[in-house]
C-alpha cells in the first residue's frame, strides 16, 4: 500500500531541522573532528545557533520580499521567472531548457549559500539581525530538496533544474505550465514552476511520520552544515576550501564535473564557479542578494478626483530604511520595510489668489512597503502632516495618508539606481486638493544592502 505524504511546509522545516540536530549529536568523532555533541554546544557557545527545543528555520517564509519578489526567490532556492521565459525562447526541447534554467540561476543560488555561511561565521549576530544568518540558509537549503523547487536526481540528488514561482507572473505561456511525469503516492508537480498551491512542499513524511528520502537528505545537508561552520571556526585559513566543498557536495548540478572550486558542464565545457570571495569582500554580494531602495527622487502630478480642474505638481524625496529581523515568529513588523519621505508642491491652480511661493505645501510622511506579486510591486501606505506655511490667508494644516503601489521600470540589479514608478491614493483632511487625490510619479532610486559589521579575526 502506498503511503500518502502529509506535512505542512512549516512543519517540514521544523521537523528536518531537529532531525539535523539530532543526527549531529549522534555523529561520533572522526576525520580529527570531535563527537557531535561536542560541535553541537561549541556551535551554541559561540552564537550560531540556540540551544532550545525550538527550530526557527520555518520563519523567514514570512518575509513578504522573499516571498513575493521575482529575484529574492534564491532566499527559497528558486529561479528567476525570466529564465524561464528566455529558456523557452531558445531551446526547443525540455532537457535543454532545464539545463539553461539551471546554469543561469545556480549562479544567484551559489552567492546566496556562499555569502549567508560566511556571514554566519564571520558575524552570527550580526547575520541574523540584518535579515539572514544561519537560520535563513538554513531554510533555503531545506528549500531546495523540495520538489516545488527544484528537480534533482533521485538517486544522487544532482540538480537537473530550478524551477521559478509561478506568483511570480501574471501571465505564462502554456509551454512554461507543462506538467512533470505523475509519480504514485506524490503531488502532481510542474516542470519549471512551483505552483500556486505548492502541495509537493508538504511532502516531507510519510503517514507513519517516517522522512522521505529527500527530508531525510536535506537534514543530512544542514548536519554536513554545522559541521562545516565548526571546521572554518577552527580553522579559518582553510575557510575557502571548506565552504566550496560543502556546496559542491550538496549543490552538484547533474552532468558537471568538479573542477578545482568550480563546476565544469559536460555539454559545453562552460563552467560556475563555488567561491564568491570577491564580491563578499566589497560587499557586492549584498547589494546583489539583499537589496532595498535608499533615497527615492519623485517628479509628481496630483489631480483633484472630485473636482479634475484641481491639480498641482511636486517634488518628493524619500529616506528609505531596511527591515530588520530574519526569524521568530514574532518579529513579522520588523520584517517590513519602511521609509520617511519630504514633498513639496505648488497650488498656483488651488490657491489662484497666491503667488508660486505662497502656494507651496510641505508634507512629510512615514510609510511602510508591503511587496506583492506580479511585476515587483511594493503598496506604501502612508500617513503624515501638510501645510501652506507661507500662505497667510490660512496654513491649511491637517492630516495627510493614502498609499502608493510602486515599481521599478527595467531591471534593477547591480545598477547603482533604477527607474521608479509609483500611482496612488491621497486623502488631504484641508481639502486643498478637494479631499481626495489620484497621484502619479516617476524618478528614480538608489540601493543599499544590508550590511553588517564583521567581528571574526
Amino acid at each position: 500500500m502506498t503511503l500518502l505524504a502529509r506535512a505542512h511546509i512549516s512543519d517540514g522545516h521544523v521537523r528536518i531541522e531537529r532531525e539535523a540536530y539530532a543526527l549531529l549529536k549522534a555523529q561520533l568523532p572522526q576525520d580529527n573532528l570531535p563527537d557531535g555533541q561536542t560541535i553541537f554546544q561549541f556551535l551554541v557557545s559561540n552564537g550560531i545557533i540556540k540551544d532550545d527545543d525550538d527550530a526557527n528555520s520555518a520563519y523567514p517564509d514570512l518575509d513578504l520580499g522573499r516571498q513575493f519578489l521575482s529575484d529574492r526567490q534564491i532566499y527559497h532556492f528558486m529561479a528567476d521567472n525570466r529564465y524561464v521565459i528566455n529558456a523557452l525562447k531558445k531551446f526547443d526541447h525540455i532537457e535543454a531548457q532545464q539545463n539553461y534554467i539551471l546554469k543561469q540561476a545556480l549562479p544567484d543560488c551559489y552567492n546566496m549559500v556562499y555569502t549567508l555561511l560566511r556571514e554566519t561565521v564571520d558575524s552570527p549576530q550580526g547575520a541574523s539581525e540584518a535579515g539572514r544568518g544561519i537560520y535563513v540558509l538554513m531554510h533555503a537549503i531545506t528549500d531546495s530538496y523540495s520538489r516545488e523547487h527544484t528537480i534533482r536526481d533521485s538517486q544522487t540528488f544532482d540538480l537537473i533544474t530550478i524551477k521559478s514561482w509561478q506568483l511570480s507572473r501574471l501571465f505564462w505561456p502554456e509551454s512554461a505550465k507543462i506538467m512533470s511525469p505523475s509519480q504514485s503516492g506524490q503531488s502532481d508537480t510542474m516542470v519549471f514552476l512551483h505552483s500556486i498551491l505548492g502541495t509537493a512542499d508538504e511532502e516531507w513524511q510519510y503517514d507513519d511520520n517516517t522522512l522521505r528520502p529527500e527530508a531525510i537528505a536535506a537534514a543530512n545537508a544542514i548536519t554536513d552544515l554545522l559541521v562545516t561552520i565548526y571546521s572554518v571556526m577552527n580553522n579559518a585559513q582553510d575557510t575557502e576550501t571548506l565552504i566550496t566543498s560543502y556546496m559542491s557536495r550538496h549543490f552538484k548540478p547533474a552532468n558537471a564535473t568538479l573542477d578545482q572550486a568550480a563546476f565544469r558542464f559536460d555539454d559545453d565545457n562552460s563552467t560556475i564557479k563555488l567561491s564568491y570571495d570577491d564580491g563578499y569582500a566589497n560587499n557586492y554580494n549584498v547589494l546583489k542578494l539583499d537589496r532595498y531602495p535608499l533615497f527615492s527622487h519623485m517628479l509628481y502630478y496630483q489631480n483633484g478626483i472630485n473636482d479634475p480642474k484641481i491639480s498641482s505638481f511636486g517634488y518628493e524625496v524619500g529616506y528609505h530604511v531596511t527591515p530588520r529581523a530574519a526569524f521568530s515568529s514574532t518579529s513579522f513588523f520588523q520584517r517590513l520595510p519602511y521609509g520617511f519621505t519630504l514633498a513639496i508642491n505648488e497650488n498656483t491652480r488651488n490657491l489662484e489668489d497666491a503667488h508660486f511661493f505662497e502656494s507651496l505645501q510641505l508634507k512629510i510622511a512615514g510609510k511602510i512597503g508591503i511587496y506583492l506579486p506580479l511585476r515587483n510591486l511594493v503598496l506604501e501606505p502612508r500617513l503624515g502632516f501638510g501645510m501652506t506655511p507661507f500662505y497667510k490667508p490660512d496654513s491649511n494644516a491637517g492630516l495627510i495618508t493614502g498609499v502608493d503601489v510602486a515599481f521599478n521600470l527595467g531591471r534593477d540589479n547591480n545598477r547603482k539606481r533604477t527607474k521608479r514608478f509609483a500611482v496612488g491614493y491621497e486623502y488631504d483632511a484641508t481639502g486643498l486638493h478637494s479631499y481626495n487625490s489620484i497621484v502619479l510619479k516617476i524618478g528614480y532610486n538608489s540601493w543599499q544592502g544590508r550590511v553588517i559589521k564583521k567581528q571574526r579575526k
